[in-house]
């Protein structure tokens, strides 16, 4: 199931996978974020470092309110049941 979203707090890193795939390659921006490719060049995940200061937790957070109804029917699916 993509895209999943992870968040590290000790190292303040926002984690984006956005498709299934072997990470082969990555590649670092000049505004610290690392990109990861699979064997075909594609996307597979966007790392961003700093996503705090950057003002970047909120979004996340944003999006899974504003599609509240489809996380509780996927978590439902998924034996977990939302409060």
């Amino acid at each position: 199931m993509y895209p999943v979203i992870r968040y590290d707090p000790e190292a303040d890193i926002l984690v984006f996978n956005v498709k299934e795939g072997v990470l082969v390659g990555e590649e670092l921006l000049d505004n610290d974020v690392l990109l990861g490719y699979d064997s075909d060049g594609k996307i597979v995940s966007v790392e961003i470092m700093d996503a705090s200061r950057k003002g970047l937790l909120n979004a996340p957070i944003e999006l899974a309110k504003s599609r509240k109804d489809d996380v509780k029917l996927l978590l439902s699916k998924m034996g977990i049941q939302p409060s």
